[in-house]
Formats: C-alpha cells, structure tokens, sequence
C-alpha cells in the first residue's frame, strides 16, 4: 500500500511510490528511489510539502519489534544510492572495456568501427535514461584519468548526453551527439606525438579516419570536427563563430572542458570550472547549453562532501553566485564557511568512494 507522507516525516529508506514532478512536470525523483538523507534535503530545497511512499504497515511492524532493519533500504549518507552506483559501474566498466577495443582497432588498422560506436551510445543512453542520480555518480568515479583517451572519451560521451537529454533532444540526436563524443579524440590514438606540429596533425589524422568511415552522419562529423571552435571564433581549426558551429560541437566544447579541467591526479574538483563556464558562457561557450548544464552540475553539488585545502572535510550546503568555487560549507563540527570570506580556504576536491 503506499500513503502520503509529509517531506518533514521522511526518513532514508523511504521508497517513494510516485515520481517526484516540479510545478513544470519535470521529473525530479523517479519512482521507487530509496530516499537518502540527501533525496530528502533536496526535496526541501525544491519546496516540495508531501510524497508518496510504499509502506507495509504489519512488515514495519515486525521489524521494529525485532529491532531489525533491513540492509537492502539502508544507503550511508555520504554514499551514492547503493544499488544504482553498482549497476552504472557495471554499465560504464563494460562500455570504457568495449571502447578500449575499438581504439584499439583504430590504432592498429585505422579503421572506425562505426556499428560498435553506435551500440555504445544507445547503451550510454539508456544507462541515462534509467539513472536520475547518474551525474552524481560520474562526479564519484574516474579518479585520475583524465589522461586515458578511452576513459576521457567515454566520460565526455556521458557528459554530452546528459545535456542534450537535459535540453530535450530527441533520442537520435542524444545518441548522436554521443557518438560524437566518442569519437571525438580519435585523432590522438594515432598522431605522432611531436609538439609543434600536435594540432595540425591531430586534425589531420581525424579528418582522414572520418573520411574512411562509414556509417557517420554530416551531423556526427561536424560535431568532432568542430568541438574546438568557440562562439567568439577563437577555436579552431577555422575560427568558426556563433551559429556557424554545429549544436554537437557545442556540447561536446562543453562536455570536454569539464572533464578536462575537473579530473586530475589531485581528485576531482568541478568547482573551478563551473565558475570558468559562468564567465564565458557569454563569450566561447554557448549560453544556453552552459545554463543548462551548470544548473544541473550545481544541484548535483549541494550536500556533496568535499575536502578543504586545510584537509578539513565540510559539506557543500550553499553555491555563492558570485563566485562557484566559494561555496557556503558545513564542516564536521558544525562551524558554517563561508568560503567566499576565508581567502586562505578553498576546496581542494570532492570526496570519492572508489
């Protein structure tokens, strides 16, 4: 049976029975989501009064008269949901492994295989669309790989999808742009590695691997070949500016960018480049998909626990508009940081479970 429970009388481990919709009927919780201390933090951020949830009265019951709570409905607060982040790591481990032998068919013989790209992309996909906390769980993983092309490609692959579903795109065009992604370094698995000429030859071989390729559409190959160029024309290869740029492109410019500048042999930290992001939305990167996605990265963020640059661990409760990277944090005693008016602290990475 289900009943309707006010958000204040949640507790984690609450199933809910309903999907969770804003005023605008966006999903917000998907239906049978094991409430965490974090669903229920963001439920009263979102100004939600009530839910459905599943209850068995005479099951509740019994277990409390056992003192007994069952493991299945038990997630840690500083955990992901437990069975979700176990099937998108299986999902993304099987995908990064199928794209680790593509790349290696395009480094040995310099041939696409286009149909093995495509299936990862609807697997991408789906593992999207069956996910809400999949971003969460991308923000936990991949810890100092941002140098393996295939891990890079597959993560930038996830990064662009989310947004184009977040954009409403249709199931073609995710899939696409995602592909897209996938291949969108496939120059540097065979480029000759020589510093002055990296750039042009990086697009030499690209241009040459796409121009063998069957089975890409004008749609996927504008999307690799121009997801260095930026709004203001300061990109390249052509210094192509504005509309001129291919809406892939400009996702995957997007996509790239946080990837790159998010994971590093420090840890994971998105907070600089959400701030970067804020500051050229208006300029290299295009607005409309930079909101987006920032909107999405910063909900992801809120209740996160980070490590501080003092090695203190906080939790992030309040992103300062002013300024991304100089969040409002809790710290493990209570004391409330405003990041923003403490120069000599900043964050130094997210707190991961790998």
């Amino acid at each position: 049976m289900t009943k309707m429970v006010a958000v204040k009388d949640l507790v984690p481990g609450d199933i809910l029975a309903d999907e969770v919709l804003s005023i605008s009927g966006k999903v917000l919780l998907g239906k049978e989501v094991a409430l965490t201390n974090r669903h229920i933090s963001l439920l009263n951020t979102w100004d939600i009064q009530s839910v459905f949830i599943d209850s068995d009265e005479e099951e509740m019951e019994e277990a409390e008269n056992k003192d007994f709570v069952s493991n299945q409905f038990i997630v840690k607060e500083d955990q992901p949901s437990s069975n979700e982040y176990i099937r998108f790591n299986q999902d993304y481990d099987s995908i990064v492994t199928n794209i680790v032998q593509s790349f290696d068919i395009i480094k040995q013989h310099r041939i696409i295989p286009v149909s093995q790209m495509k299936g990862n992309a609807g697997k991408i996909y789906s593992s999207i669309e069956s996910n809400f906390e999949i971003l969460n769980h991308l923000l936990v993983s991949d810890n100092n790989l941002a140098d393996c092309i295939s891990r890079h490609s597959v993560m930038v692959a996830y990064f662009s999808g989310i947004i184009a579903r977040q954009m409403n795109w249709s199931q073609q065009d995710i899939e696409g742009v995602t592909v897209a992604a996938l291949l969108h370094d496939i120059g540097s698995l065979v480029v000759d590695r020589k510093p002055i000429s990296h750039k042009s030859a990086y697009l030499s071989e690209t241009a040459g691997l796409l121009k063998l390729a069957n089975g890409l559409s004008a749609e996927i190959i504008l999307g690799i070949v121009q997801h260095r160029e930026y709004m203001n024309g300061t990109g390249f290869p052509r210094g192509t500016k504005g509309l001129q740029i291919h809406p892939y492109a400009r996702i995957l410019s997007i996509a790239d960018n946080f990837h790159n500048y998010t994971y590093n042999e420090k840890g994971i930290n998105p907070f600089p480049i959400l701030e970067l992001f804020k500051r050229e939305m208006y300029g290299k990167f295009d607005t409309d998909i930079c909101q987006t996605f920032i909107s999405r990265v910063k909900d992801t963020l809120i209740l996160n626990k980070v490590i501080l640059s003092n090695n203190q661990e906080a939790e992030v409760i309040f992103l300062n508009k002013n300024n991304y990277e100089e969040p409002i944090v809790k710290c493990l005693d209570n004391q409330i940081i405003d990041l923003s008016k403490r120069k000599d602290l900043r964050i130094s990475r997210i707190v991961t479970f790998n």
